[in-house]
């Protein structure tokens, strides 16, 4: 007599550390404006990076030497606070665009205009992004297991 052809492989090993690190990471980056906060961090960066001079030539500028910092700064601030605080996602959303757009006139065209571009992209994306909705079936059968009753 033969025996039964098991359904499933019991000697198969829970995922490794890899696979639980990147469905932790697919897991923060679906229920946040992630992909808004990227472009919104790029373009402060890049307004960021075009400003960067020796502390005395910066202070010497000015405003105009400051404001590189300031406002590519603020731009990937804004851009990691729509990340870890996705309910403020409106205002990280709408500064983020008022100091892209205010880097045109401060700050070296705006990173020659790729930094601004960028950072109304990502500012827009994350003032548009809402939280999905949970389905209402989906809700009962987590509830019924989390309760034993599958």
């Amino acid at each position: 007599m033969t025996e039964p052809i098991a359904d499933h492989d019991d000697t198969a090993k829970p995922p490794g550390r890899p696979a639980r690190s990147w469905a932790a990471f697919t897991r923060f980056r679906r229920t946040r404006p992630f992909w808004g906060g990227a472009w919104l961090a790029f373009g402060g960066w890049v307004i960021l990076s075009l400003t960067l001079a020796p502390m005395q030539v910066t202070l010497a500028a000015g405003v105009g030497g400051m404001s590189g910092y300031v406002l590519g700064g603020s731009m990937m601030l804004f851009a990691f606070f729509s990340w870890f605080a996705p309910s403020q996602r409106h205002l990280a959303g709408l500064l983020g665009v008022i100091f892209a757009v205010a880097s045109l006139v401060l700050s070296n065209l705006g990173g020659f205009g790729v930094g601004m571009i960028c950072g109304v992209i990502g500012g827009g994306m994350i003032f548009a992004w809402g939280p999905k909705p949970e389905h209402p079936k989906l809700r009962r059968m987590f509830r019924r297991t989390a309760q034993g009753q599958v």
